[in-house]
């Protein structure tokens, strides 16, 4: 894959949570999700964390995590108010952990945020310069909301972002291909998963 450097790289998996993913979710919950795309996303999501602890490179995740009382969420509690009520996300709860297919392994990084982009008031920055990473490839959801806002975040940060297309997801097709086609658009580099995979090996 031309311009990649797996020496440079680190997979950053996003929101892989319970919130999101299981059924009892909350937002799952809270959006009425019959039948959830997302889902599709776990197995290559798994296919990546085990190629890079496999070519010793870092793992990091990326979880939702707020107090229960909301004290510290902004405005998501007064944008979707029955979120609070749901319990979505409060550090510490069944709802924030990651599903258990891609649970964190001992020497993987677990940064929490408590707005949708990955690098907002976090160490994130400089957890990955301290790490050598120029390169970030990233894959969870949802594609339009988190993935997004974090892979532009990225971007003026110059930190290269690739996102493998089938290790990400949103709740409905329309809002997928909107993140993509965003996403594609300057902000990072959109790849078939075969790709990197192939990278990594090589």
């Amino acid at each position: 894959m031309d311009g990649f450097d797996p020496k440079t790289s680190a997979l950053l998996v996003i929101d892989m949570q319970n919130a999101s993913l299981h059924p009892d979710g909350s937002l799952v919950k809270l959006l009425g999700v019959k039948e959830n795309r997302m889902l599709g996303a776990v197995a290559p999501c798994a296919c990546l964390i085990a190629a890079f602890r496999a070519a010793g490179r870092p793992v990091v995740y990326n979880v939702m995590e707020v107090r229960a009382d909301y004290a510290d969420a902004g405005l998501l509690g007064r944008v979707f108010p029955p979120l609070r009520s749901l319990g979505h996300c409060v550090a510490g709860s069944w709802d924030a952990a990651v599903v258990p297919e891609l649970a964190p392994q001992p020497g993987d990084a677990v940064i929490a945020k408590k707005r949708w982009s990955g690098f907002y008031a976090t160490s994130m920055e400089s957890d990955l310069r301290n790490l050598g990473v120029d390169t970030l490839v990233v894959c969870g959801v949802a594609t339009d909301v988190c993935v997004e806002a974090t892979v532009r975040d990225a971007f003026y940060r110059d930190i290269a972002c690739v996102v493998p297309r089938e290790a990400t997801a949103s709740f409905d097709v329309a809002s997928e291909e909107r993140g993509i086609a965003q996403i594609s658009f300057g902000a990072a580099r959109v790849v078939p998963l075969a790709d990197v995979l192939a990278a990594l090996e090589g």
